[in-house]
């Protein structure tokens, strides 16, 4: 855990709003544990966790990312991706700060990297956010940083109040939350995820500092109770680049199961890492194995060459659904998600209000 100066975390500096008592902790003595993430982080007096966002205040686990928004946007569905959730919807999509993850590659190392500090404090409610998604908005998604976890006191009321407005709930997210703060957003109303596969277990647990495994496990369950899931792979040089750990990770798919959508994505060079991009060759060879092994959802990202982010009947073959960067096109596709030639079960869920 990180040590932290009286003077760095003055709480009173902080706007207030935004510092709540994290939901999921157990004390043992001196010693608080959060059991928000996976890490489980056994906190002492005047410590952070992992995360760097969930402090212990007089033996007590304070978040500081309650409604902590660093940037808002209204994003197409495509963009996170979720290509057989909702398509052709938009969702007002937040972050916050810092990550519990230790990728040195990371997207977003802008806000990731960044713990949440006063300066950076603006709060948003959970009613202001769902308000304005009703404006111009099908439904949220919480992504960026990992704010579907490190947000979880705030995503709850914002599931729960969302529904009641019709919207639906998404989150992009690397998976490894707790399997009690996960079932918390379930039961609030989450509807879809988007979880990152960042690699096979030895690479992912040195560079990330995540256990892969963990993130499987809350895959299957996430199916188990009704939640729509996705897969996201950024194919990283050194990390998941090579054809047995896409072989394993596609064999995993199969076992769970191969309707699973999984997207493998193009990477470039970012924060830290500077190897070249992904060679677009790779990319083709990883998304051919994948379909050879039984995958039968397969989508190339970052690369937007026509054909690769299409839909394909695994049963008759054709194009069901066509997609041309973040807009899509229902070429094919039944109100019921399945291929209007075949009527095989494309496993497409379009968004319906929960109203």
């Amino acid at each position: 855990m990180a040590k932290i100066m009286a003077e760095a975390l003055d709480l009173k500096s902080y706007d207030q709003r935004v510092i709540i008592k994290g939901i999921l902790q157990e004390k043992t003595g001196t010693i608080v544990r959060c059991h928000t993430c996976n890490h489980n982080c056994n906190i002492r007096e005047g410590r952070l966790g992992v995360c760097k966002t969930r402090v212990n205040v007089n033996g007590e686990i304070l978040s500081l990312c309650y409604g902590n928004v660093s940037s808002v946007s209204n994003n197409p569905i495509e963009k996170k991706p979720f290509f057989h959730f909702a398509p052709s919807t938009k969702a007002l999509t937040v972050g916050s700060w810092s990550c519990n993850a230790s990728c040195s590659f990371c997207q977003n190392h802008d806000i990731s990297k960044t713990p949440p500090t006063p300066g950076l404090s603006k709060y948003m409610s959970p009613e202001s956010f769902v308000e304005r998604a009703k404006r111009n908005s099908d439904g949220i998604s919480i992504s960026f940083n990992e704010a579907a976890t490190l947000m979880l006191e705030w995503n709850l009321e914002v599931f729960r109040l969302a529904h009641e407005q019709g919207l639906y709930n998404t989150i992009v997210t690397n998976g490894y939350m707790t399997r009690e703060a996960l079932d918390l957003m379930i039961d609030a109303g989450l509807d879809a995820a988007n979880v990152d596969i960042k690699g096979c277990r030895k690479e992912v647990l040195s560079e990330c500092s995540i256990d892969v495994d963990s993130v499987w496990s809350n895959v299957g369950h996430m199916l188990k109770r009704g939640v729509h899931v996705e897969l996201t792979t950024l194919v990283v040089p050194g990390l998941s680049d090579n054809m047995e750990c896409a072989k394993g990770i596609a064999q995993r798919i199969v076992e769970i199961d191969p309707s699973i959508p999984w997207h493998i994505n193009r990477y470039f060079p970012h924060y830290k890492y500077g190897a070249p991009a992904t060679s677009i060759d790779l990319l083709k060879m990883l998304w051919s194995l994948a379909n050879r092994l039984g995958v039968e959802f397969v989508y190339i990202g970052n690369l937007w060459r026509k054909g690769y982010e299409d839909t394909i009947c695994p049963q008759c073959g054709t194009i069901c659904y066509e997609r041309h960067g973040f807009r899509s096109f229902n070429a094919g596709v039944d109100d019921d998600g399945r291929c209007i030639f075949c009527k095989y079960d494309l496993g497409i869920k379009f968004w319906r209000s929960y109203k």
